[in-house]
Formats: C-alpha cells, sequence, structure tokens
C-alpha cells in the first residue's frame, strides 16, 4: 500500500481544526492522524514516496503512544546510575547497562566501541558545602546549604574542610601580613578579578585558567627551591598579561565577548597566495588553524575549528588594522579588532591588547600561606555551571593540582561577602568526595543494530550521547538522559513492532560528546569512505526534554523527511500547550494548537545547523547529519550543565512523541526507495522525474495520488 498524499492543504486543516468552540481532542485531528506533513511551518500533503510499510508504521505508533516506557529508561539512567562524566564508573556502568539492554529486546552487533583513553577516571561522590555561624552560646550551627560545583577532574578535599573566609588580598605584602589568617582559611576571589569574560562560559573558563595558574606557581615555588643557590629573578614578581605572544603571530587584538575584550592573536601567511595559511589563538580557550581561508578586495574570510564548533570569521583589512566579527556555530556575533605588528615594537605598544593581568606575586604569597581552598561566584542568582580543567585527558594523576576552587551561585556568595563586611563571625565547609584513578581509562560508545533485510550495508543512524556533566545535584537528564532514553526506547518500539527493516537501522549512544565529541568523531574516522557513502543519514536527540518538533534540511532533502516525520503528525497532543496557544496573544498558533507535529524546514542548498552535538561529526564527512528542533515549553537553559539537571525536568508526553517520531522516522529512510539524497538531481530520479518512473511489480498495490484515511488505533 502507498503511504502516500492526503489532499489536505492549510486552508481546509485550519477550518477543520481552528474553528470557534470546537473541541479539540474531540473531533476532526482524528480524521487527520499520520496524513499530512509539515513543511517550513505549513500543513501540506505527503510526499509521494513509498517507505515503510503503513500497517507497521502504525504498529510502531500505537505502541509509542500506549505502552511507552521511555520515562522507565530514563529513571534508571538518572537515578540508579546518576550523572555520567566521560570515562567514570557511572558511564561505563550505564554503557553496559544499555548495551544489555539492546541485546535483551533482540538487537543484533551489540558492542562498546572503544573510541580511545583518558589518563584519569573522575568520579565525584557526595558532596556538601554550607555556612555555620554562631548560635546564643556560640557554638557553630549549619545556618545556609551552599549550591555550587567545583571542575571535573580536580582534587576534592580529605572530608570536611571547614574554615573561616578572607577575602583575597590586594598585594603581595598584605598576603604575606595575612598569612596567618589565610591558613586554613577559604579564599574569597573578588569578582573584579574574573570580570575580563562574560557569559556562561566565560565562568568555566576563568575556573580553568585559575586552577593552571595556581599549580603553575607552585611548581615555580618548588623549583625556587630545590635551585636555591641559582636563583631565576623571572621566577616570581611583577604582573604578567596571560596569554603572551605566540611566536610569529604579527596581528595581535581583541575579540569583544559579551563586551569584554580578551587576547587574540593571529599568525597568517602571505594574503596574496595561492593558499592562504594561519594560526588564531585565544589563549586558555584554542589555539589551532584556520581553514577555508579567501582574501578578495580587503576582506578575508576563513573558518576557525575548536571544541565549541566552528567560527566563521569576515575581517576587513585596511593596512595594518583588521576589523570584522566572528559568527559562532550558534550564531552569536562577536566583533574582533587587530592589528599588525612586526614584533620589533615592545611587547607593551599600543598594538597590543589591553589583556587582564594576574599579580602572580600576590597569589604566591597566598598559596604559600596554604589555605583550604578558593571560592569564586557563578554571576547567576540561580544556575552554577560545571566543566573540565585543562589538560583533564592527558594529564598524569601526579601531576594534577592540588588547591581546590569551589563556584557558588550569586545569592551565597554575596551572603558570604556580606558577612565579611559586617564583621559577623562565620565558618564555611566543604565536603568534596573526589576520586581519581590514574589510567589510562578506556572509553567507549555503545552500538547497536537491526540489520537490513535487503540493502545491509546501507545505514540509518539514530543516536544521543551517553555523557554528562556530574555537578554537585545534577543526575544528567537533561542533558542528556533524555535522548539516550528516547534512543532506546525508539529501538525498543521498533523491535515490538516487529521490523525488518530494508538498511540497517543503526543506535549510537556517544560518549566524550561534552569535552568536544570525541566518541562520535572517532566513530566517524574510524570508518571508511565507502561506509561513509552508504550512511543514509544521522540523526541527533541533545535538546533537552522538549519533544522532535523538526529539522533543518536543505531542500532537496526535505521531501523525504517530510514523508518520513508524517505519521506522528495529528498523533501527540499536550494539552498544557493547548491551553497556553490558546489564551495568548497569538492567532497563528491556534491551528496547530498544543498537537507535537515534526516541521520541516527548508534551508537552501545545504543543512543549516550548528556544530555543537555529535551530528557535526558527520557533517564533516559528508554524511547528512541532523539535530532535533526541539519545541515546547521546557527551559533548557536552566538545567543546561548546571545543579538543576535533574528528573524533576523531565516532561513524559514530549519524550513520548520524541522516541516514537525517531523509531518511526528511522524505519520509514531504511524502507524508502533510496538513500537520503545529497542532490536535486538525486531527488528528481527518485521522484521519477529524470527519467520514466519504472512500472510496479505485480504483487504490489497500483499507483494512486491520495490514500485512503485509516485510524491509527
Amino acid at each position: 500500500m502507498r503511504y502516500a498524499a492526503v489532499v489536505i492543504g492549510p486552508a481546509l486543516f485550519t477550518a477543520l481544526i481552528a474553528g470557534c468552540g470546537v473541541n479539540h481532542q474531540a473531533m476532526g485531528p482524528t480524521q487527520l492522524r499520520g496524513s499530512y506533513a509539515v513543511v517550513d511551518g505549513e500543513v501540506t500533503d505527503v510526499p509521494n514516496i513509498r517507505m515503510g510499510n503503513p500497517a507497521i508504521v502504525r504498529k510502531v505508533v500505537r505502541e509509542g503512544r500506549h505502552d511507552n516506557r521511555v520515562m522507565e529508561h530514563l529513571t534508571t539512567l538518572c537515578e540508579e546510575f546518576g550523572p555520567r562524566l566521560t570515562g567514570s564508573t557511572s558511564c561505563e556502568a550505564s554503557a553496559r547497562w544499555a548495551a544489555d539492554q539492546f541485546r535483551a529486546w533482540g538487537l543484533e552487533n551489540v558492542s562498546l566501541h572503544h573510541w580511545g583513553d583518558i589518563a584519569v577516571r573522575f568520579d565525584r561522590g557526595p558532596s556538601h558545602g554550607a555556612v555555620y555561624t554562631p548560635n546564643r552560646d556560640g557554638d557553630l550551627r549549619k545556618s545556609r546549604d551552599l549550591q555550587f560545583s567545583t571542575l571535573s577532574w580536580t582534587r576534592g578535599t580529605d572530608g570536611p574542610a571547614r574554615g573561616p573566609v578572607v577575602r583575597m588580598p590586594e598585594t603581595a605584602d598584605e598576603a604575606r601580613s595575612m598569612a596567618d589568617d589565610i591558613a586554613g582559611a577559604w579564599v574569597l576571589i573578588p569578582e573584579e578579578h574574573a570580570s575580563d569574560r562574560r557569559g556562561i562560559r566565560s565562568v568555566g573558563y576563568l575556573m580553568r585558567e585559575r586552577t593552571s595558574l595556581r599549580q603553575e606557581i607552585r611548581n615555580e615555588a618548588g623549583a625556587a627551591q630545590a635551585h636555591a643557590d641559582e636563583p631565576d629573578d623571572d621566577a616570581h614578581g611583577g604582573e604578567q598579561t596571560w596569554g603572551d605572544r605566540p611566536e610569529g603571530a604579527h596581528w595581535a587584538g581583541t575579540y569583544l565577548y559579551s563586551g569584554n575584550p580578551i587576547n587574540t592573536w593571529l599568525q597568517l601567511s602571505d594574503l596574496d597566495a595561492d593558499e592562504i595559511t594561519g594560526t588564531l589563538s585565544i589563549p586558555g580557550f584554542h589555539t589551532g588553524p584556520i581553514h577555508d581561508a579567501a582574501h578578495d578586495d580587503g576582506e578575508l574570510t576563513f573558518s576557525w575549528k575548536h571544541e565549541m564548533g566552528t567560527s566563521h570569521i569576515t575581517l576587513q583589512i585596511d593596512g595594518d588594522t583588521a576589523t570584522g566579527q566572528s559568527t559562532s556555530s550558534s550564531g552569536n556575533v562577536y566583533q574582533i579588532e587587530l592589528a599588525y605588528s612586526d614584533g620589533t615594537e615592545s611587547e607593551t605598544s599600543d598594538d597590543e591588547p589591553d589583556a587582564p593581568s594576574v599579580d602572580r606575586e600576590l597569589l604566591a604569597a597566598v598559596l604559600a600561606a596554604e589555605p583550604l581552598g578558593f571560592i569564586s561566584s557563578s554571576r547567576d542568582a540561580d544556575r552554577v555551571w560545571t566543566t573540565r580543567k585543562n589538560g583533564w585527558d592527558e594529564m598524569p594523576l601526579h601531576e594534577y593540582e592540588q588547591d581546590v576552587e569551589v563556584n557558588v551561585i550569586a545569592p551565597d556568595y554575596d551572603y558570604i561577602n556580606s558577612r565579611i563586611s559586617d564583621g559577623l563571625p562565620f565558618e564555611v565547609e566543604f565536603n568534596l568526595d573526589h576520586t581519581l584513578t590514574a589510567g589510562p581509562i578506556a572509553c567507549h560508545n555503545v552500538i547497536a543494530e537491526i540489520p537490513g533485510t535487503v540493502w545491509p550495508d546501507e545505514v540509518v543512524i539514530m543516536s544521543a550521547h551517553l555523557d554528562s556533566w556530574d555537578g554537585p545535584g545534577s543526575q544528567g537528564t537533561i542533558d542528556n538522559g533524555t535522548g539516550t532514553a528516547v534512543m532506546m526506547e525508539a529501538a525498543r518500539l521498533l523491535m515490538a513492532a516487529g521490523v525488518r527493516p530494508k538498511r540497517t537501522i543503526r543506535f549510537a549512544l556517544w560518549t566524550g560528546e561534552e569535552q568536544g565529541l570525541h566518541g562520535s568523531r572517532e566513530y566517524v574516522e574510524d570508518l571508511t569512505d565507502e561506509e561513509l557513502e552508504k550512511i543514509s543519514a544521522a540523526f541527533v536527540d541533545d535538546g533537552g526534554t522538549n519533544f522532535q518538533g523538526g529539522a533543518p534540511a536543505a531542500d532537496f532533502m526535505v521531501p523525504y523527511l517530510a514523508a518520513a516525520t508524517a505519521p506522528v503528525n495529528g498523533i501527540f497532543f499536550d494539552q498544557t500547550d493547548y491551553d497556553s496557544a490558546m489564551n495568548d496573544d497569538d492567532e497563528t498558533n491556534d491551528a496547530h494548537a498544543g498537537y507535537m507535529n515534526v516541521n520541516i524546514r527548508p534551508t537552501g542548498d545545504k543543512i543549516s545547523t550548528h556544530s555543537g552535538s555529535d551530528h557535526a561529526s558527520f557533517n564533516r564527512e559528508g554524511v547528512p547529519g541532523f539535530f532535533w528542533d526541539e519545541i515546547g515549553r521546557a527551559n533548557y537553559r536552566h538545567a543546561w550543565h548546571t545543579q538543576h539537571d535533574r528528573m524533576d525536568q523531565a516532561i513524559p508526553g514530549y519524550l513520548q512523541q520524541s522516541s516514537t517520531n525517531s523509531a518511526v522516522v528511522a524505519y520509514q529512510l531504511a524502507d524508502a526507495p533510496s538513500r537520503l539524497p545529497r542532490s536535486q538531481a538525486e531527488l528528481d530520479r527518485v521522484m521519477g522525474k529524470s527519467k520514466p518512473a519504472p512500472k510496479p511489480a505485480a504483487a504490489e498495490a497500483p499507483k494512486v495520488d491520495g490514500m485512503k484515511i485509516e485510524s491509527i488505533d
């Protein structure tokens, strides 16, 4: 039976389900289930492309609606295993559990794909922080629990570490005079010391830099002590800017990050050369080569790949100045100003950026007094973010930094700072249960397949990342326990429906995503060119608990994806979303109110997407990679990488739609006439526009322009 078009246009659809006073749950949409596509926000006919068996599709959808177990998987993942930092014990255990589940459901070729090793395993145990103040009898009692995080892959405390809090001194002499007060105390880092870069990511960046700098100073102090008879006048003292000029980098200036300038260096070859090469450096963030550089009439364009994605940079060069902007993978735009110097001028010339500075002598004096650790602010009223230390994957255990820095939410920071200002007695205690295990520690992706029956070497990949950050309080739910549970349930739904796809459906749970897409990137690099060519598409669910509300696609991919997602449209309904849409001032959203439809967004001659998740590993190799548009009422940023990433953030109805849609799309594309088209010419061949369509086999149903509308239940 051809799963084809129903002639229902936008006007008729609106008339059917947006009429005044109509009960949306009781009428028309039940007639439209699985019968329409949504393209660029408009309801449209289903493209006339033969895909999966409609009876099997209905079975998958029925199972997804009435016996969906996505929340069971998510609960086990987040409550039994907890957060799953790459290389941690919980990450490894959850990977083995997921593999066992795939086997139990009947998937084949289940394996743990070894993508690499890291030098040290980090397991974060229960961590607590609190303020203690005196009661009437003068005894200290806990008066305030603190919300905080520390960098992953850092040392913790040896049991509870309690002591007074002192502010960071302003000079080395002041630090030496305060040595007795600093000893055994927590040192509060003033916020102005961390004002050079703002925004969410800057807090972690500065923590990493401070952690490395403290250890560097301790190493210098140890070396100086060991070689006291050969003093190094430059080992200590004075102020030193972060990020000295890299050798050969004659362009120096600033990258305006959220309104604050940070050091930027650019080394370039001859701009008139046939191939322009160079290196861009932002110290403490990334140093790496530029790509696809082109120079035309004073305009230089290039891309710069780093662990957070790819930045696309345009500079207008006018003599010795270069100004322009950098557009990030997520669409954020930052201004860049550079000036050229041949290196003969002083390093403090006007051409140098106004870089932040660190008084190393001051910090050395503070460290010499042996404080308990340091406290900094997250600069947010409700959230604290977790990230990793520098050298997390390669640094051996014996080189780990000894000093602890705890990052607390802004109200907790202000509370501590206020008590210091008022001269009130109090102490702060942190108990940071960090377990560091020397490696090498093997890291794995989880791979499982439903083998194809006709073209088994052609593959549709459905994936999510299993790893998460592990800050105190987090369960790794939204990023990305939800995506993992969705993929696992999609696999179970297909097996429960007894699908026998023509192409192989491969499920992948990546690790190492949070540290730079390591698992998916290494997996893709292990594939041969022939294997890459035979991947139809790779999908990633990594947008939190909202439902799979669409995807961007190159224009020539839209018909396939519109047909593949159509069976889910008009099926899943959310009353809360319906009430919200029908009671706002936007009449344009009334027609679709409450329905979790899947909108395919045409984006021109290529997929317009970001590079911040595992789909980017495939796109870089020419394989269509898709990151689902996740739509709904959940605030992803509230939980993303924070202490709020917990089970109470999950919305079951949304995840049921996502798991069902993933299962349907995987099956539909696996049974499509060809892999997902890579060009308009490929699509034309499939649609029969470049040559006459072959006659159907005698056993097949005749071709028709429409189809009988059947109930999905």
